[in-house]
């Protein structure tokens, strides 16, 4: 092999050698990537818990949202009280 790489022309001897040495650092540079990436953990959740929310309904009436379960059910519409369903109700007749 040194007898091959002897006998080569000055300037594709002078062109392998940085070809070379290029090769090098590169695939050494490409290791210590893959080094630094293999040993990096896994990243945590920091315990983060799913947001829960609540459902909620609009107020016919006045149009504040309120839990499903604090709210009046009356003619199919969703109230934040009884005033409110009354009101509505007079205001709408079926």
């Amino acid at each position: 092999m040194l007898l091959l790489w002897a006998s080569l022309p000055a300037e594709l001897n002078e062109f392998m050698g940085k070809l070379l040495f290029w090769v090098v650092v590169i695939l050494g540079l490409a290791g210590y990537v893959a080094y630094r990436l293999r040993g990096r953990p896994a990243p945590k959740q920091n315990g983060r818990r799913p947001v829960q929310t609540l459902n909620s309904v609009r107020c016919a009436q006045c149009g504040v949202y309120l839990p499903v379960e604090q709210s009046v059910k009356r003619d199919g519409q969703s109230f934040c009280c009884w005033e409110h369903a009354q009101k509505w109700h007079d205001q709408h007749p079926s």
